[in-house]
């Protein structure tokens, strides 16, 4: 395979391989090994605390690195495990210590409070950011693989392949058709190379992708996939902008290195937060309403 590179600079070799690679191990967690998927997502999720973590301190925000790693490692299998009470319990818990953590390093370094208090509020909003946007949002994954099959609905487990088989398709097209046929930038001033063209293709695949597994692996009306396309693509687009516009705010062009041809842990995971609570909100009222 040619080693071209991608956009930004990246090997689209690599960045097929390492996707295909991504792929089946996610595809072997849900199968195979239940306990294994959760592990995969606390990891994943855990790495890109830390790239992010590590990321706001070029811009000052301080957000303790090692405690926020190890509670968004522990809220993912909390949460499946012991459901929404534990969910919200653990998310409380882990901004909590983070806030007394930072408060400590502040007293040491600075031998009071008062004169940083600004200083304070910021780390302390940042740590609620790092654990809002990332554990949080993820762990609605975590109670969406846990749902059992009951009253003509599939396990939980079937959401999750739709969910995430039709996010890869939507950003795989958009980011293979966008790079040849994309003429109008969506918003060039946040991501310049997310275009009208590749949004419009992208939504067609996400479509074809819904409408097949919800009819395919959940068992529902061909018309909820259409639905279920929608919210998919839009989770994922405002997912994808939303850490284009940090990243961007921030000054950097990934959040790491970590994986090749692909950026950082944040740049896989940016469309898949949304996603997974986008995906979790529809199960619950199609449970409740169809």
């Amino acid at each position: 395979m040619s080693n071209v590179e991608a956009k930004g600079g990246r090997s689209l070799s690599k960045s097929i391989i390492f996707g295909l690679l991504l792929s089946f191990a996610f595809l072997a967690s849900v199968l195979v090994v239940k306990e294994l998927f959760i592990f995969f997502i606390a990891t994943a999720i855990a790495i890109g605390c830390w790239e992010l973590s590590t990321a706001l301190r070029q811009k000052n925000w301080h957000v303790p690195r090692i405690p926020v790693t190890i509670g968004s490692l522990i809220v993912i299998p909390l949460t499946y495990w012991g459901g929404e009470r534990a969910q919200w319990m653990g998310v409380l818990a882990i901004v909590g210590a983070l806030v007394l953590w930072r408060s400590v390093e502040l007293l040491i370094k600075r031998g009071t409070l008062k004169r940083t208090f600004a200083e304070a509020f910021r780390d302390f909003s940042a740590s609620a950011f790092v654990v809002i946007y990332l554990p949080l949002t993820m762990s609605f994954a975590a109670l969406l693989f846990r749902e059992p099959a009951h009253d003509g609905f599939v396990e939980g487990k079937y959401w999750i392949i739709t969910f995430v088989t039709t996010v890869i398709v939507v950003d795989s097209s958009a980011y293979l058709f966008g790079r040849k046929l994309g003429k109008h930038p969506m918003l060039p001033k946040v991501s310049p190379k997310k275009s009208w063209e590749g949004f419009f293709i992208s939504a067609l695949f996400g479509l074809a992708s819904s409408i097949l597994q919800t009819v395919w692996l959940l068992q529902l009306p061909w018309w909820l996939g259409v639905i279920y396309a929608g919210v998919i693509l839009m989770s994922a687009v405002l997912g994808d902008f939303a850490e284009s516009l940090i990243k961007r705010d921030l000054g950097v062009k990934d959040m790491s290195s970590l994986i090749p041809g692909h950026g950082g842990m944040m740049d896989r995971l940016d469309s898949m937060l949304p996603a997974a609570l986008s995906s979790y909100l529809l199960m619950a009222l199609s449970v409740r309403f169809l």
